[in-house]
């Protein structure tokens, strides 16, 4: 399997399909064999290595006529030897979209029968509303339920639309916008003149920050804008409008590139922004296409496609589809939240301390909660996976508590948090020799800065 993190389910007696960090992949049962006679396979192989050559000369025909329609192709004006290799940007039509009818037939089938996968196979949220009511409810208020938006129907499109500037101030650079009912487009007149980048996907839920990117579905590149959106404390006030966290390293910028407007982004940079927002996507085998996309981090993102199960739920048989995601153990529990939210497996060794905060499964994986207390320790033993994450500090503390309040299983702490005293009867208790009444998060999950206004509480559970 192409990753430590899949998650593994039968679609049927010839196909499993594993479900990756960022989407689902079909991953054939065992591989199929054919018994041709020498001459055969020579056949066979001239004619694949023909029918290749075909469609790759049909494949660039269709850029190369594209690219001559909607491109006009800006020299860039100078520029440093370590600047070679950067994006080159292009004027562009604000309609970025790759057009099926424009891609070679194997290619066609291709899409269509990824898109009739997805419809047959998926229910989507809101057919699971009427039986998990109070599920679809609590993940409604979830930031899983809004984590990617299309930019030109977004809010924030509207607010930029009426602000019609932003000035950013570590670069004196100017960024316009102008909107429309399906296009959201922003231009830099003094670095990148006559070019006009249209945003596609607003990513994040808001409670951190909302980051646009641009997708041109014909190169299959895009750029992270270098504006982002912020909340206030202050609800009844419009977000505000900064700078991308993380893009202090890109103030050095070549004019006429791509980086006027943000950090480039390649084909799969942007499947990883998008596979972490979205409940599924295309495969690396197919293009990157906004209509491939079902946005948000939906229910059936960690249960699985469920059409089958809708389908038999209305004939009053809902049992007989069994969940196609099975989590068996804490581990694989934890797995499916480190997909996105990050572990050991997709750290980067140089990654700093405030950074590492960022990431709760890498944290908890290395605490003595987790380690010591094998198989009883998930993110959901303190979140709800279904609802909005919790602000309320004295029920954080309450699960601490549980296990490192008082030695004693029967205990008022433990009995009103709601546990099976028997679920850590063979875990070793260990009380707070400090304060056992005091505010653990504080001390031992401090909340650290990662960026300007941004900060996370570090899951890494330890005596500081």
């Amino acid at each position: 399997m192409a990753s430590k993190n899949a998650l593994v389910f039968r679609e049927d007696d010839e196909t499993t399909i594993a479900v990756l960090p960022h989407l689902f992949v079909f991953v054939p049962k065992k591989p199929a064999t054919i018994s041709l006679p020498p001459i055969s396979i020579r056949i066979v192989i001239a004619s694949a290595l023909l029918a290749g050559m075909v469609a790759w000369a049909v494949l660039n025909a269709a850029s190369v006529s594209i690219s001559n329609q909607d491109f006009v192709r800006n020299s860039p004006p100078g520029g440093s030897a370590n600047h070679t290799n950067r994006h080159e940007v292009h004027a562009v039509n604000p309609d970025r979209r790759l057009r099926v009818e424009n891609l070679p037939p194997r290619a066609q089938q291709s899409l269509f029968a990824w898109r009739n996968f997805v419809s047959n196979k998926f229910a989507g949220d809101q057919a699971c509303a009427e039986c998990h009511a109070a599920e679809y409810a609590a993940h409604q208020r979830s930031g899983h339920s809004r984590t990617l938006t299309l930019m030109p129907q977004s809010d924030l499109a509207s607010t930029l639309s009426n602000q019609g500037v932003y000035k950013d101030s570590r670069r004196e650079q100017q960024f316009t916008f102008t909107a429309t009912e399906d296009t959201f487009v922003v231009r830099d007149e003094s670095n990148a003149p006559g070019v006009a980048v249209p945003v596609t996907w607003l990513l994040g839920s808001g409670t951190h920050a909302q980051t646009p990117i641009a997708v041109d579905e014909i190169t299959q590149k895009g750029v992270e804008l270098r504006w982002s959106s912020f909340p206030r404390h202050d609800a009844t006030r419009p977000s505000e409008i900064g700078l991308t966290p993380d893009h202090e390293r890109f103030d050095d910028f070549q004019q006429g590139s791509i980086e006027c407007f943000g950090r480039p982004l390649d084909s799969s940079d942007i499947r990883a922004c998008l596979g972490c927002h979205s409940t599924v996507t295309s495969p690396p085998s197919l293009p990157i296409m906004e209509s491939m996309v079902i946005a948000n981090v939906g229910c059936e993102r960690c249960h699985g496609p469920r059409k089958d199960h809708v389908d038999l739920a209305n004939q009053g048989l809902a049992e007989q589809a069994k969940p196609r995601l099975k989590y068996e153990n804490a581990e694989s529990y934890m797995n499916t939240c480190a997909a996105c939210h990050r572990d050991e497996t997709s750290v980067h060794p140089s990654a700093t301390p405030d950074e590492l905060a960022r990431f709760q499964p890498y944290g908890i994986k290395r605490s003595r909660c987790y380690l010591e207390s094998p198989g009883h320790l998930t993110c959901s033993t303190c979140h709800d996976p279904h609802d909005t994450v919790s602000h309320d500090r004295a029920s954080s503390i309450a699960q601490c508590q549980t296990c490192h309040g008082n030695p004693d299983h029967g205990s008022a702490n433990y009995r009103s948090a709601d546990h099976d005293a028997a679920t850590f009867a063979d875990t070793p208790q260990t009380v707070c020799t400090h304060d056992p009444t005091g505010d653990c998060i504080e001390c031992h999950m401090p909340a650290v800065p990662w960026s300007e206004g941004i900060s996370f509480h570090d899951h890494w559970i330890r005596i500081p």
